[in-house]
């Protein structure tokens, strides 16, 4: 799923004006993820949750009308004057890049319900131990993405780049949505037709049990709209708001290791709590060593230049993003192992309260970069850097408590 930012960066930067479109979708997608949020950890609570028939129909139920609702706010903000408070008002756009990015937004009407039915149907196919079927799913996804995209470059040539962006996302998220369905209806016929063994579950008890889940996920995504909003108040905020998706999916890609380090840590941590914080050390580094060859080499611009077909104003703003976050990998490594070592030992609120520091740094020196005037790119990238490193300051006094004991 890392690799979609750069597939649709690359397809953008083959399109006309290519700057004015990164910089719509950019917006575009921030706010779709904040809206998509609630709809994130449905995955989770699937799993946690669907254990018969009874279970399976009421948190499908629910994912129904939290699919529908979360549509209706799209609806609102994309086709009513809502939009230019949101995105004029509250986050400053550039005139021309707010007005790309709505046909995006009207395009991308049903993203999150997409979402949130396939998220729920994932938790069920992992809940009965046929997680390979959500690879294939992911693997549908991208190709759809790739097979859409080069239709709409060869046959579409009138679309703007904002719009094949809208339309390339919808087109991935309805297919992995519809072959993940087909997947796990087999399952739900088998395991679950007619099966009701506890007591009913209401839709009360779902909203409690996922609230919390859906208020971290909306929290985490909260810092794209706010960068962009910051980049809006600065100097040239065409270049910095185009640039600043190249610069977060190059390191989404080159950090997906390090975001597997919670998972790892969180299923061996009982016997195995020692070596991963070693191990958590060496993939940090091992990412780090990759982004540094990358950033300080000619690597990363001839990446920039013939993969992307980044427009050459914005390459160096690019590669001074990747320098300023070259100890991301390593914070976002030893980060991840903090957190897996407390939600592996039931300390969840401590993730939670990281995450809001971490929200909160980011957001101050934010705020701070505006009023400073500072450059956009420097603003964004130390904010974000600067933030993740509070947080594991904060996270790794909380897990050194519980990880000194001996492995078993």
């Amino acid at each position: 799923m890392m690799l979609e930012g750069p597939l649709l960066h690359g397809v953008l930067g083959r399109l006309p004006e290519p700057a004015l479109h990164l910089a719509a979708s950019n917006i575009a997608l921030a706010l779709s993820l904040v809206i998509e949020s609630p709809v994130i950890m449905l995955l989770a609570t699937s799993i946690a949750l669907v254990k018969d028939g009874g279970t399976f129909l009421a948190l499908r139920r629910f994912t129904v009308s939290l699919c529908f609702w979360l549509t209706v706010l799209t609806a609102l903000l994309a086709f009513t004057p809502l939009y230019n408070v949101v995105v004029f008002s509250l986050l400053d756009a550039p005139r021309p890049i707010g007005d790309s990015a709505r046909p995006a937004l009207q395009i991308m009407l049903l993203w999150t319900a997409a979402i949130g039915w396939r998220r729920f149907y994932q938790g069920v196919l992992v809940k009965m131990g046929r997680s390979s079927l959500v690879s294939w799913g992911t693997a549908i996804r991208l190709g759809s993405a790739a097979i859409t995209a080069l239709l709409l470059i060869r046959f579409a040539p009138h679309l703007t780049g904002s719009e094949v962006f809208g339309i390339v996302l919808m087109a991935a998220v309805i297919s992995e949505a519809l072959v993940t369905t087909l997947f796990a209806r087999p399952l739900v016929r088998t395991h679950f037709a007619g099966k009701v063994e506890g007591q009913p579950l209401s839709q009360r008890a779902i909203l409690k049990f996922h609230l919390p889940l859906a208020g971290t996920t909306l929290l985490t995504l909260l810092a794209q709209p706010m960068t962009a909003a910051a980049l809006s108040r600065l100097d040239d905020p065409k270049m910095t708001l185009a640039a600043w998706p190249v610069i977060f999916s190059t390191l989404l890609v080159i950090r997906g290791w390090c975001f597997a380090v919670q998972e790892i840590t969180v299923a061996l941590y009982e016997t195995s709590s020692g070596r991963l914080r070693q191990f958590s050390w060496l993939v940090g580094l091992g990412a780090t060593g990759v982004l540094a060859l990358l950033a300080f080499t000619p690597i990363l611009p001839a990446y920039l230049e013939h993969v992307l077909k980044v427009a050459p104003e914005l390459r160096p703003l690019v590669v001074q993003g990747c320098e300023i976050c070259i100890a991301l990998p390593l914070i976002t490594s030893l980060g991840s192992w903090a957190r897996g070592a407390l939600v592996a030992t039931q300390r969840t609120p401590k993730v939670y309260t990281g995450m809001a520091i971490n929200i909160g740094s980011n957001g101050a020196m934010l705020v701070a970069g505006v009023l400073f005037g500072l450059p956009g790119i420097l603003v964004g990238t130390v904010s974000f850097v600067a933030a993740a490193t509070i947080e594991l300051v904060y996270l790794g006094k909380q897990a050194a408590k519980i990880a000194d004991k001996p492995d078993r």
